[in-house]
């Protein structure tokens, strides 16, 4: 087992207005705010939208599943921002 020990840096809380993309939005922050590291908490409402739900195999790297949503639904969700090169990827 590898681990390391760290502490929370600053939180930022942010509410999405109805049809914005989420995903872009992220990325936003995260250019805007020089954020290079985070975990990501959502919670809310999904009117409509695609979400991943898995691979589609056990292989690496995974192939994401994504299923459309087309009525509303309460979403709670954990993610991660890393940089990918130049750019921070939301995962």
């Amino acid at each position: 087992m590898k681990y390391q020990v760290g502490k929370t840096g600053r939180v930022v809380v942010a509410r999405f207005e109805d049809k914005e993309d989420v995903l872009s939005n992220l990325t936003d922050i995260a250019k805007n705010e020089n954020i290079k590291a985070a975990v990501v908490y959502l919670v809310g409402g999904m009117r409509a939208g695609k979400i991943v739900v898995g691979p589609e195999k056990d292989v690496m790297p995974p192939v994401p599943m994504w299923r459309e949503l087309g009525e509303s639904h309460e979403i709670l969700g954990v993610g991660t921002i890393f940089y990918q090169g130049d750019e921070p990827k939301v995962h």
